[in-house]
């Protein structure tokens, strides 16, 4: 008999277990589902279209992105100049980040005064990066490049938060 209770207590015990970590695969799912509806709504309040083709000519007009299926969205504000990037080429990145939501939480990193030190990446490498920056400056490819980015948290710095960031961004590649 206390065998049997013992059997039926861990039943149950395990069942609850279940039954929480269903809870929280649901939970990242609908976190998952808001991040789309806010990125959503960003885009219906700053009347942006997204197109369907890439732009030939890369160029964007200023309500039209591009969305890289399982990535980020894009529009390229201001083609650099120069040879296009290498994997290694040392970048210089000023950049305002924001949430997408109404009440968005700005940081600032575009001129010295923001942040004495400009953020330097190793082009190609995780490194101070995360994949979506990392696409977006393959896609922005030369020195003075100037482009609007929306990164879903899959594409982000930290993929346990589900919180998606635009970003407005420069860079410079330093010279070897």
């Amino acid at each position: 008999m206390c065998k049997r209770l013992i059997i039926r207590l861990l039943c149950v015990v395990f069942g609850l277990f279940l039954l929480c970590g269903c809870e929280q695969a649901t939970s990242y799912s609908k976190q998952l589902e808001e991040e789309e509806r806010l990125i959503d709504q960003w885009l219906k309040r700053n009347n942006i279209t997204l197109l369907k083709e890439f732009p030939q000519d890369s160029l964007f007009q200023n309500n039209e992105m591009y969305y890289f299926e399982e990535s980020i969205y894009y529009q390229l504000l201001e083609k650099g100049t120069g040879d296009d990037m290498q994997a290694g080429d040392v970048i210089v990145l000023r950049y305002r980040c924001s949430t997408l939501d109404e009440n968005a939480i700005v940081e600032d990193y575009w001129t010295t005064q923001d942040r004495p030190y400009p953020n330097e990446i190793v082009y190609g490498s995780l490194v101070n990066s995360c994949k979506g920056w990392n696409k977006a400056f393959e896609l922005m490819r030369k020195s003075g490049a100037h482009a609007r980015i929306i990164v879903p948290s899959k594409q982000g710095f930290d993929d346990s938060q589900v919180i998606p960031y635009v970003y407005e961004m420069q860079i410079k590649v330093l010279p070897k």
